[in-house]
């Protein structure tokens, strides 16, 4: 039984970088949230208008959830009781995930906060309790003759379950009988809780280092602070922040090894329960998608590696060093003066940038700024990164920790895209195909950030500042296509590892992570021991085979946005269709209708022949 919780999207862009470690504490500057303006803080009370107001609905879906389980044995009977359990399903979902995300979004707000982090585990256990409750439900539909289920669905308002249905008797063979769904259910929690603890370790216990920054202040480097660092021009402090974040995680190395595994046994669990071969088997099927969106991914990148040696290479050549460090990789190749972006300012930009894509499309962004859906400021306490959640019943909310920068503005178009899709597709499907499959979930998001940088770049006739956004796109690729299939191949040996019943320690994992940058990264690019641990701090990790789907995402995007950006007939009707398929049909389908067919190599290797075009200019423009 698949319970309905928030579509919280994670930023590429952040994840291209740092990737999400909220901390417990910030910079010293950062304000508290109260000193924000109001103006720059998501409405909420759209959502609830008082904690008050969460507690009345939580009690109202509390007893539909106990009462769902009345309904075992009914759906068989008739037409009109399948219906009526079906829309008590959906009911439930979109309410649960209502509840869910409110209380989400409220911790991370302020993460030192313990009422929000009190409502996010009891709309957790709700989850849980509903999942157990309803675990019934799947096995039961599929002893309905099928003779019946077919005519069933012909009447008008089951016909909308209908790929629900072709799917559930697709994965036929992988669901469980009803006790045994339950006892998979009920299992839940506990196998979250080395997830659990990661985020816990990560996230607040850790000890932060500090050391001073480019104007020689005391600075406590967290991941947050991270990231600046390692754009800063001054090296020696992006050493000393490399040096002091990665002996955090170092300090904690097996405990971290041993979160990790629980991660990657908790995946083979699932696996083996369901009969499947291997836990990539299991992720895939989820999606109904073939072996070949992993390994034409990561054939493809592996042979393109030489793309990323060459780049490697012209970082090393500008920056006038002996060899690229890890801290070296994010610093800009083109010296021109930092600018900087206001928030107002960053709106018009991205607003004027994606006006390729129509003006349906743009009045939705719109919306986003005039209505609060953006929570836009660091403040203490906050998550860092980004991400867009969406429900049905709610706006598509937007996180953000806006700096002022370019990468920032990148970041809004992004989070914005990611937005944009929520929306159609909850305006155009109803509640069982409202989301949209995870295989897809980036590919909106990243084309609203290429089709907005390629926009700002057609515009651009000032040598440097060409030779500026190209390094940020080429970064942008870097950062996705190269990095996530790096740390995909990572996720797979975990997995293999788990698998195998392999021991899975810190050393190990160490030890293939650092080889893994070496094949990526080349013969100029200099491996500290340090780096190793990163493979130990990823949170994707923890979310099985999840990382690959970012890279394909990107190929699949920069595709779409290259067909947007010729104006090809029928690109942009595609487009919005597409945006509002929502979860109605199968990931490859939906990007089939866009037209990208992601079952070919032919995304991928286009992505990276556009990554070698844009070096070859960039190394022309320097």
């Amino acid at each position: 039984m698949n319970v309905r919780f928030p579509r919280l999207i994670l930023s590429t862009v952040c994840l291209s970088m740092i990737y999400l470690n909220p901390s417990a504490s910030a910079a010293t500057t950062t304000p508290e949230r109260s000193a924000i303006e109001e103006s720059a803080k998501w409405d909420l009370t759209k959502m609830y208008a008082s904690e008050g107001a969460w507690d009345e609905h939580y009690a109202k879906v509390e007893k539909m959830v106990a009462e769902f389980a009345a309904h075992k044995g009914t759906t068989g009977k008739s037409a009109a009781a399948l219906l009526e359990v079906m829309e008590l399903r959906d009911a439930i979902n979109i309410q649960l995930e209502k509840l869910a995300a409110y209380a989400s979004m409220r911790r991370d707000e302020d993460m030192r906060q313990s009422g929000p982090q009190a409502l996010y585990q009891r709309a957790q256990t709700l989850g849980m309790k509903y999942g157990e409750a309803a675990s019934w439900l799947q096995p039961e539909l599929l002893r309905i003759p099928e003779g019946d289920l077919k005519t069933w669905l012909k009447e008008p308002k089951l016909k909308v379950y209908t790929h629900y249905f072709e799917d559930l008797l697709r994965s036929k063979a992988h669901i469980l009988s009803a006790r045994e769904e339950e006892l998979l259910a009920m299992s839940g929690k506990a196998t979250e809780a080395a997830t659990d603890a990661f985020g816990l370790l990560s996230n607040t216990e850790l000890r932060w280092r500090s050391v001073k920054d480019a104007e020689g202040k005391d600075l406590e480097i967290t991941s947050s602070s991270f990231t600046m660092a390692m754009t800063s021009k001054d090296r020696r402090f992006r050493k000393d922040a490399f040096d002091a974040l990665h002996a955090s995680f170092l300090d904690v190395k097996s405990t971290l090894a041993t979160t990790l595994a629980g991660a990657a046994e908790r995946d083979w669990f699932y696996a083996k329960a369901r009969g499947y071969q291997s836990s990539l088997h299991g992720a895939l099927d989820a999606e109904n998608l073939p072996l070949g969106v992993y390994d034409n991914l990561v054939k493809a990148v592996n042979d393109h590696a030489g793309l990323l040696h060459q780049y490697v290479t012209l970082k090393k050549k500008i920056l006038k060093l002996d060899g690229v460090h890890f801290y070296d990789l994010y610093v800009n190749l083109v010296d021109v003066p930092e600018r900087t972006y206001k928030f107002n300012e960053g709106r018009e930009l991205v607003l004027a940038g994606v006006k390729p894509f129509g003006p349906d499309y743009v009045a939705i962004m719109q919306k986003a700024f005039d209505s609060r859906w953006i929570d836009v400021y660091e403040n203490k306490g906050k998550r860092s990164g980004a991400y867009n959640m969406g429900t049905y019943l709610s706006a598509p909310y937007v996180l953000l920790n806006y700096k002022e920068t370019f990468k920032d503005v990148s970041t809004l178009a992004h989070e914005l895209g990611h937005a944009t899709q929520s929306w159609f597709a909850k305006e155009n499907q109803p509640p069982i195909y409202a989301g949209y499959p995870m295989f897809t979930a980036e590919v909106a998001s990243t084309a609203a950030e290429i089709v907005f940088k390629q926009s700002i770049l057609e515009k651009t006739t000032d040598r440097k500042e060409r030779a500026f956004l190209i390094n940020q796109m080429l970064e942008d690729m870097r950062g996705t296509i190269f990095r996530q299939t790096q740390f995909a191949e990572f996720d797979r040996l975990v997995h293999n590892l788990a698998e195998k019943g392999e021991p899975i320690t810190a050393e190990g994992l160490m030890k293939e992570y650092a080889d893994s940058y070496r094949r990526y990264y080349g013969p100029d690019f200099v491996i500290d021991k340090e780096l190793a641990v990163e493979c130990l701090r990823i949170p994707h990790f923890y979310r099985g085979y999840y990382v690959y789907r970012y890279a394909d995402s990107y190929c699949a995007a920069a595709a779409l946005a290259k067909r947007i950006l010729r104006q090809e007939p029928g690109a942009r009707e595609q487009w919005m269709n597409f945006l509002k398929i929502g979860n109605s049909m199968y990931a490859i389908d939906m990007l089939k209708v866009a037209g990208v067919d992601m079952t070919t190599p032919k995304p991928v290797e286009d992505a990276l022949v556009l990554f070698e075009q844009l070096l070859k200019e960039l190394e022309q423009l320097l």
